[in-house]
């Protein structure tokens, strides 16, 4: 009587000894695999892109964050002392544009230069807004006043990136753009019943600001 011995198969698929990531790809075709790679590479563009549109929103809205509190500091600056400027003939309230003769030699903007009594400071304090080569909204500060806004006092920046300063004057009938208080001026020994002052901030993407500022001494 034979033995008869049975033999029974193993079906079971073979174990891959490679990597996870080595074994799914010996198991796909060359289309399959460069499809995945398509897909991949689509995807990683994508979240890239996103990202990056992310990333420049944000810095933009942080830059007119900026922008827009140092607008609002220099306006609540100018509305508080241009407020508060003198009506004498020593100390006149001068107002030059952008193509006069400037009083302070880097100034590249208009100008605004007036005497005013400050909360803090003892007596007359000069005053003045000029912008420099190089963007910096100079404020010019002299303590007690002597009315010479050319050689004495200190000039040190209140604002950067300015790029526009424009002042005009309101002398209760029309805008002018220039205001002599000096003797012999047009506007001697008066200061005017208002101040514009226009402010732009910024080379790329610039945004301009606007301010009134109404002078109860006039």
């Amino acid at each position: 009587m034979s033995d008869k011995r049975q033999v029974t198969s193993d079906k079971r698929p073979a174990t891959c000894l490679l990597s996870p990531v080595s074994c799914l790809l010996s198991g796909l075709t060359l289309v399959e695999l460069l499809i995945a790679m398509a897909i991949l590479v689509t995807i990683t563009g994508s979240t890239m892109l996103m990202f990056r549109g992310i990333t420049q929103t944000w810095r933009s809205g942080q830059l007119r964050t900026e922008r827009y509190q140092q607008a609002r500091l220099l306006f609540d600056l100018f509305a508080r002392e241009l407020s508060s400027c003198v009506t004498l003939a020593r100390y006149p309230f001068i107002g030059h544009d952008i193509e006069a003769t400037p009083i302070k030699e880097t100034s590249t903007q208009d100008e605004v230069f007036f005497v005013a009594v400050l909360a803090g400071r003892a007596g007359l304090v000069e005053r003045g807004y000029w912008v420099n080569g190089e963007g910096a909204l100079m404020c010019h500060d002299d303590e007690p006043a002597d009315g010479d806004y050319e050689s004495t006092g200190i000039d040190e920046p209140c604002g950067t990136d300015v790029t526009a300063f424009e002042a005009s004057y309101f002398d209760g009938v029309e805008w002018l753009s220039e205001w002599n208080g000096g003797p012999g001026g047009d506007q001697e020994a008066h200061v005017p019943k208002a101040v514009r002052l226009t402010l732009t901030v910024g080379e790329q993407k610039p945004e301009q600001f606007e301010t009134i500022v109404h002078v109860p001494t006039s």
